[in-house]
């Protein structure tokens, strides 16, 4: 029943980008600007830290799918890119010292290159009209600042669930 739990969570956080915009839409701000939640990518970015680098790769697969299913028109995005975000950041937590601040530049990080990545991605298919500039300051800026508002309130939770389930399953 317990190892039923990691599975929880991370469906869990799959859901809170979802449900988040719910409660929080994008004409909160008259389109001015347009964050989006990645709660799930950093609840994967702690997995790989602090519980088990494959899985969180595995994780990656399966949720980047579904993702790409539900979410998005553009079948690969997050299935291939969850993933290498991943390994990005385990390799770079293992070559720096893996402290709470660093770890959220890292995060802040890898989100920032994230969103650059599915941006250029649909500018490539022709999705998106908007140049890199008005992307940045629309899109970008607020992302990064909700999630780290987001990461700010749930590291520690995060971190301890993590680490309880690598003490009780890994």
């Amino acid at each position: 029943m317990k190892k039923g739990l990691l599975p929880l969570l991370m469906i869990a956080l799959f859901y809170s980008d979802s449900v988040f915009m719910l409660f929080f839409p994008e004409n909160v701000f008259d389109g001015a600007y347009v964050p989006a939640p990645h709660f799930f990518i950093i609840g994967l970015l702690f997995m790989s830290v602090f519980y088990d680098r494959n899985t969180a790769i595995k994780y990656g697969f399966l949720f980047g799918f579904l993702f790409d299913l539900f979410y998005t028109e553009l079948l690969g995005a997050y299935l291939f890119f969850l993933p290498l975000i991943v390994y990005i950041t385990s390799k770079l937590t293992k070559w720096l010292q893996s402290t709470f601040v660093i770890f959220f530049i890292i995060i802040l990080f890898d989100i920032a290159l994230f969103e650059m990545i599915v941006y250029g991605l649909n500018l490539l298919v022709q999705r998106t009209e908007v140049s890199f500039e008005p992307f940045v300051s629309m899109r970008l800026y607020p992302t990064l600042a909700l999630n780290a508002l987001y990461y700010i309130l749930f590291a520690i939770p995060l971190r301890n669930a993590f680490q309880k389930f690598k003490n009780k399953f890994g």
